[in-house]
């Protein structure tokens, strides 16, 4: 059957709603799973899998384990990376807008059938104009890293999945380990300019982040089972007086040069010809799969109509 794109975020909201969850906190959630859906196709089914779980999503489970200047961590007391994103991303920008560059680790439970969704972290720190790297593990389900630059319409977006924990990744949580972030003599540089290498770039500033870019593609030789499940998000602003006007440049190259690495690059021409055929054509989905969404949602969504059974929807631009 076909449902309406429109549907999608109403019935992810009223979804999450139904679970108790705030209103903030409902639409931020069912954002994500639009873009989960319009980005990756598979936003309905992994809302789905999460409703069994629903009700016990706290964001008061999420407390702050340590704070620097430009690295934060986040304890998120079991909770999936859905419920925490939202907080590790304002945390990020926040430390980008005053330094530069804002880090925010968070835990997050293993098997986490939320983490589809954790691009969307990357999207929405690329809307508000920041450079973000993303970077997860999850001891079940695999490692990767999302990259992107602002862009308009869309921003621009590449992944790449792992299967152990990035380089990146492995010295960023090191730094932490060691209480290196804490240094105020960027700790980032100490963990990234730890050997020789050719310099692309005069300015340290794009050196590092060249670096970080590049050690977040590498796999490292540390097993998946032997390292937490988490992640984290990056937020580099490129307005900030210590980078050069350079930066969305050198991301962009970056996804260009190393296309055939990335599992997906998220183009934009792509993704609005993927969403203008949503639109005109709906989201299919399984009956079974709706009906079980939908008798969820039911507690706060209208009955059913005609419409969202048998046709894409109405009116649509």
């Amino acid at each position: 059957m076909l449902l309406s794109i429109r549907e999608v975020p109403q019935l992810a909201g009223q979804c999450f709603s139904a679970a108790g969850l705030p209103d903030g906190t409902a639409r931020a959630n069912a954002d994500a799973i639009r873009w989960t859906e319009a980005y990756r196709g598979s936003g309905l089914t992994t809302l789905h899998r999460l409703l069994d779980e629903l009700s016990e999503w706290n964001r008061a489970a999420l407390s702050l384990s340590d704070r620097a200047s430009m690295i934060t961590m986040v304890d998120s007391g079991g909770q999936p990376s859905l419920v925490s994103s939202e907080a590790a991303l304002n945390l990020s920008c926040s430390q980008a807008h005053r330094h530069g560059i804002g880090i925010t680790y968070a835990s997050i439970s293993s098997d986490d059938e939320s983490l589809p969704a954790i691009g969307h972290t990357a999207y929405r720190a690329a809307e508000r104009g920041y450079v973000p790297i993303v970077l997860y593990v999850d001891t079940e389900k695999g490692a990767g890293t999302i990259v992107g630059t602002p862009g308009d319409p869309k921003p621009l977006l590449a992944e790449r999945k792992l299967d152990e924990p990035s380089v990146g990744y492995v010295k960023i949580l090191n730094a932490i380990e060691s209480g290196l972030h804490q240094y105020r003599n960027y700790p980032l540089m100490q963990a990234f300019f730890d050997r020789e290498e050719e310099n692309r770039y005069s300015n340290a500033e794009t050196r590092l982040l060249d670096r970080l870019l590049r050690r977040s593609m590498e796999p490292s030789a540390r097993p998946l089972h032997t390292t937490e499940s988490g992640f984290l998000t990056v937020c580099i602003d490129p307005l900030h007086p210590r980078y050069p006007n350079e930066v969305k440049g050198i991301v962009n190259q970056f996804v260009e040069d190393e296309a055939a690495e990335f599992t997906t690059v998220f183009r934009p021409s792509d993704v609005q010809e993927r969403v203008g055929k949503m639109v005109n054509e709906g989201v299919e989905i399984k009956r079974e799969i709706w009906e079980e969404i939908f008798e969820y949602s039911s507690g706060v969504l209208a009955p059913p109509f005609e419409g969202s059974r048998e046709d894409a929807g109405f009116d649509l631009e």
